[in-house]
């Protein structure tokens, strides 16, 4: 009888712990893994919501560039993390989808818990400030007299980049030869130094260099107060549509107290003035969703690019 009693409260203290150190959560530093280079957009977008994090949290928000493999590398470190509440990451879209769909990743949209969507950024077809094409019809003219010889960089296969590419490609009857890159700011110093002829980044991610590129068109569904003489793809004669969104995760199996506690913190960062003037000056699109949201979002997404690879595989 002893022994039983010695093990109930043993087992009643455990949980008594676990709920208090669950509530004090954050005790240390939290990571936020971002699947791509520094320099780009995605590192961009981590870098300046992790101080608004850090005052939410009362605790250091660390930025941790884990790239490779087009995003897989990133994305599988997030969904093997402990989960102890101390790894977020920013989840990108659609490689968070499209890379399980398209091979034998080690991780799924399941392996993941949304506490928010951060931004929506738009791909955008760009140039170097040097290069013979003043339009997009002016490299739609070149690359079907000249097939396969106009090299785009992308920031992976599978990536929002990508995909723009490969239906833009479909179009305008072109064919185009993608270079992968571990990120933008790879992708985009390859374009600068004339070794691609033509770079698929995200709109936010090209606008800061527009003295030494020229964008010729984004894939958005309309024009945006943040580039108003950008035009889009749909404007110029083709009708395809493209763009990136960013959002912050766990992943799976975090408790669900620390979870609503880092969900209130994320909408609290990411919905303040500070935030969305950051966002204006870096040329991105605020695109908050509440976790709820955000999962019901990535759901859907989901459910579209499998019925999109099974009609017409991007590989």
């Amino acid at each position: 009888m002893r022994t039983i009693r010695t093990a109930l409260l043993t087992t009643v203290a455990a949980i008594a712990f676990g709920t208090t150190a669950h509530a004090e959560w954050p005790e240390q530093t939290v990571n936020l893994i971002v699947s791509y280079s520094p320099g780009g957009g995605t590192d961009t977008t981590a870098r300046t919501l992790a101080p608004l994090l850090e005052e939410e949290l009362g605790t250091d928000v660390v930025v941790v560039n884990r790239p490779g493999a087009g995003g897989e590398t990133g994305h599988t470190a997030i969904a093997t993390a402990e989960p102890d509440g101390y790894t977020m990451g920013i989840l990108n879209i659609p490689p968070a989808i499209t890379i399980p769909i398209t091979r034998d990743a080690r991780f799924t949209l399941e392996d993941f818990t949304p506490l928010g969507n951060l931004i929506q950024d738009p791909s955008a077809f760009s140039v170097a400030n040097d290069s013979p094409f003043d339009s997009l019809a002016d490299l739609v003219a070149y690359a079907k007299e000249n097939p396969a010889s106009v090299t785009v960089a992308i920031t992976g296969v599978g990536t929002d980049d990508h995909l723009a590419v490969v239906y833009f490609e479909q179009a305008a009857g072109i064919d185009l030869t993608p270079v992968p890159f571990p990120g933008s700011g790879p992708a985009r110093i390859a374009l600068m130094g004339g070794h691609v002829s033509m770079a698929a980044i995200n709109l936010g991610g090209m606008m800061p260099y527009t003295d030494k590129v020229r964008i010729l068109a984004h894939l958005g569904d309309e024009r945006t107060d943040l580039a108003p003489d950008v035009p889009t793809v749909k404007e110029s004669g083709w009708d395809v549509s493209m763009k990136s969104e960013r959002g912050i995760v766990f992943p799976a199996g975090v408790p669900q107290e620390v979870v609503d506690k880092a969900a209130a913190a994320v909408e609290r960062a990411a919905t303040s003035d500070a935030w969305k003037a950051k966002l204006n000056e870096q040329f991105t699109v605020f695109n908050y969703m509440d976790a709820d949201a955000f999962a019901a979002h990535l759901s859907d997404l989901d459910t579209s690019y499998r019925a999109l690879w099974d009609e017409n595989p991007w590989q």
